[in-house]
């Protein structure tokens, strides 16, 4: 049998083009994530809206907290694909029961987890993409019995903002584009400062790792080699 680096050398010489395609096409699976954004759409308003963002944003998931009870610090929402920040008043994102406001239950989650007048007044909310995940989309109903804007700004991971939206009091808000968003921060300098939100969706997808993509490359060079010694063995 002909030495490894002869095999080797042959093989790129005869199926350079089949190679080179194999590794343009993983390339493209690996870059899919961080292409440009070239296009947003906005939704800002009543269920009408989040029926219509939701359309938009294909297949989604919503966390209505209402299986939490009060008072639970929240640090990852797996569903959503998203972490949270620690506050800079101490303690995550914690879960509130309000009684009034949007249609998804009186179980909110707030930027207060030291209670109303404690140290996180003003804090905002950080929330970042999990890794493995892709999203593209997200909304939220603004909880806050106040006669303010709550504003989300998405940024992607090079930490460019991507859009802005508000959502007015008991009112729904969210967005869609077509780049990868990477953070979300929450305004934390809406009416009094003690903010709280429900109805959190978004479209995130599980995706490959860098590491899944370069296994498929070598596995298809792999199976191509294999295939070449046997026809020449």
């Amino acid at each position: 049998m002909a030495p490894l680096t002869f095999i080797v050398a042959r093989f790129i010489r005869r199926h350079g083009f089949k190679l080179l395609s194999c590794l343009i096409f993983a390339g493209l699976v690996a870059v899919t994530n961080h292409r440009a954004c070239a296009a947003v759409m906005t939704f800002s308003g009543d269920s009408t809206d989040e029926a219509d963002w939701q359309a938009a944003a294909g297949a989604t998931s919503l966390e209505n907290f209402e299986s939490y009870s009060a008072g639970v610090q929240i640090s990852s929402l797996p569903a959503l694909g998203l972490s949270f920040d620690e506050l800079a008043g101490g303690g995550y994102p914690v879960t509130y029961l309000f009684s009034e406001g949007p249609p998804h239950g009186p179980m909110h989650l707030a930027n207060f987890p030291n209670g109303v007048g404690g140290s996180n007044q003003f804090d905002d909310i950080v929330a970042h993409v999990l890794p493995g995940y892709e999203i593209t989309a997200f909304g939220f109903w603004n909880g806050d019995g106040q006669s303010d804007t709550l504003f989300a700004t998405a940024y992607d991971e090079s930490d460019n903002v991507i859009a802005t939206v508000g959502a007015f009091k008991d009112q729904f808000a969210g967005m869609v584009a077509d780049t990868a968003i990477a953070r979300i921060v929450f305004d934390g300098t809406t009416g009094d400062g003690w903010d709280h939100m429900d109805g959190l969706q978004t479209n995130a997808l599980a995706v490959p790792e860098p590491a899944t993509v370069w296994l498929l490359v070598t596995g298809c060079v792999g199976l191509m080699m294999y295939r070449r010694v046997r026809l020449t063995g």
